[in-house]
């Protein structure tokens, strides 16, 4: 855990690609008190650790589906794929993805224990974070610690989409030709 300092910070966003209706905008000022952040995501191998020392069964479960990234989704999952959001259409509903099989039914983690879990909600995180003797970061608390000091910048390097380190699917993946060669790099991707 690394102990982030309080401080005040301007939350929120008037940037017209904001979302005002997840509570972005209007920017104000907000005090923190400090608090602890995990340096690094719950990996796979630690959440199997909690649900077999609870027996927890994650919402995705619960519910029989989960979203999936379409370049994830298998040719044999797709064809069973009947529905796909109009607004996202990337993203798959996928029926049996869940933490511990994150394409699908024919997909697993046994070669991914030291990656992320995925497929998790607020409530599940919230679940893991109480068996594990912590708590989730509060919004306010997430965005002041992403902004890493940055004063009113949209991105974690500055206030434009474009140049700096970015962590994001495009740039893990690198520029690359096909699908299944983005695939592959993207799921050789580790935690760290």
């Amino acid at each position: 855990m690394i102990r982030i300092p309080g401080g005040e910070f301007v939350m929120g966003t008037d940037a017209a690609d904001g979302f005002p209706a997840d509570g972005e905008g209007p920017p104000r000022p907000v005090r923190i008190d400090g608090f602890y952040l995990s340096a690094h995501a719950v990996t796979n191998a630690q959440f199997k650790a909690f649900v077999q020392a609870t027996g927890y069964v994650t919402e995705a479960e619960r519910f029989g589906w989960s979203y999936v990234f379409h370049l994830f989704v298998s040719e044999a999952v797709k064809q069973t794929v009947s529905n796909v959001p109009q607004s996202t259409p990337w993203w798959y509903v996928v029926n049996g993805a869940s933490w511990d099989k994150p394409e699908g039914p024919d997909s697993g983690i046994r070669d991914r224990m030291d990656h992320p879990v995925v497929h998790v909600t607020w409530h599940d995180a919230a679940a893991y974070c109480e068996w594990a003797g912590g708590r989730l970061p509060t919004e306010a608390e997430w965005e002041y610690a992403a902004r890493g000091g940055l004063a009113r910048k949209t991105y974690p390097w500055g206030g434009s989409a474009e140049g700096g380190r970015r962590a994001s699917l495009q740039h893990l993946a690198g520029q690359v030709s096909g699908e299944k060669q983005q695939e592959r790099r993207l799921r050789g991707h580790r935690a760290r």
